[in-house]
């Protein structure tokens, strides 16, 4: 799991109980119903500072992969182009081995 995938599973955890085995356990087969949506959509909001779409959450299934793709995509949409740029730079300035590391991070 990446990290945004193993932070969605944590919250999961928390609030169902039931920890996600992988990053295709989908939110409601794990027993999640609307209360525990509504606080996980609080904590993405706190945790996060970005709101995930309703169609998102009732368009099939909710998975934890899905869940955190929409964030990253949140937090990417909600980032100026400012800090993009900062990020940029930051890994243009990163040596082919520490970018190769940061990826096995990822993975």
């Amino acid at each position: 799991m990446n990290p945004t995938q193993a932070a969605v599973a944590a919250m999961w955890t928390e609030l169902l109980g039931v920890s996600p085995a992988s990053p295709d356990d989908d939110f409601f087969e794990l027993g999640g119903q609307s209360l525990a949506m509504v606080q996980f959509l609080a904590r993405v909001q706190e945790s996060y500072g970005i709101e995930l779409p309703i169609d998102l959450l009732f368009g099939g299934d909710f998975t934890v992969a899905e869940a955190a793709a929409a964030i990253d995509r949140g937090r990417l949409e909600a980032a100026g182009d400012e800090e993009i740029a900062a990020l940029l730079a930051e890994l243009e300035g990163m040596s082919d081995e520490d970018v190769l590391a940061l990826l096995a991070e990822e993975d």
